[in-house]
């Protein structure tokens, strides 16, 4: 199969040694998780690799891990809810009353796990907490920060600087804000683990 074919859904129809190249090499993860996306989306999905990439290399994580879990974090986001829905009646049935702008994240763990066989817990971890964050690892910190604040949102504040200063601080910050940007929606804020 020639790379320009390959997708989510035939992805497991490729032989076993070329499933782990392609899991492996972000350029090659990239061609297939542009097909899941819309254009907006897998640009930020792109930028928000970079900048976890960078931040990943400040606390000595592995940057190509952080790229990755950038450029797949938001492969479920656009799908519809009963999509989302499918997978927490089986995994995490308390999700289902979750705010569908946050259902994406949780989603994507088991989709990742059905479509591609991904099995790296790290990244997993980091993918199911970058919207309300109940992890402490330095992965899922830097996940959740980059997503708020990648370059192309434009968002004007020092959240990204701090961040290669004092990741926890910078987290912190952040997640009183997300906390009172849900609230002044309206929308129920569900949090847990922290």
């Amino acid at each position: 199969m020639k790379i320009e074919e390959l997708t989510f859904d035939n992805f497991m129809t490729l032989p076993s040694k070329e499933r782990k190249q392609v899991i492996n090499d972000p350029k090659l993860l990239s061609v297939m998780v542009q097909k899941n996306l819309n254009e907006h989306r897998f640009m930020h999905s792109v930028s928000v690799a970079e900048c976890a990439a960078k931040l990943a290399l400040r606390y000595h994580l592995d940057p190509k891990k952080a790229y990755i879990a950038g450029l797949l974090h938001d492969c479920t986001k656009g799908f519809p809810e009963n999509f989302h829905d499918r997978y927490f009646r089986y995994y995490d049935p308390e999700k289902i009353s979750y705010p569908s702008g946050v259902k994406h994240s949780f989603s994507a763990k088991y989709y990742l796990k059905e479509k591609l066989n991904f099995h790296d817990k790290d990244i997993l971890n980091a993918i199911y907490n970058h919207t309300i964050c109940s992890s402490r690892d330095k992965l899922s910190l830097i996940l959740f920060i980059c997503d708020k604040r990648e370059p192309l949102r434009e968002i004007d504040d020092d959240i990204i600087e701090l961040a290669f200063t004092d990741l926890y601080l910078a987290y912190d910050l952040l997640d009183h804000d997300v906390e009172r940007y849900l609230n002044e929606r309206n929308e129920r804020f569900v949090k847990s683990g922290i």
